[in-house]
């Protein structure tokens, strides 16, 4: 276990949050 898995995990839940809020908002791009 590293930092990069930390990161990894970080960046990946960063984009699916990113994209669920684009989703659900998509009036407010």
């Amino acid at each position: 276990m590293g930092i990069d898995l930390w990161l990894g995990g970080a960046v990946a839940a960063g984009l699916l949050g990113y994209l669920l809020w684009a989703l659900l908002r998509p009036e407010s791009l």
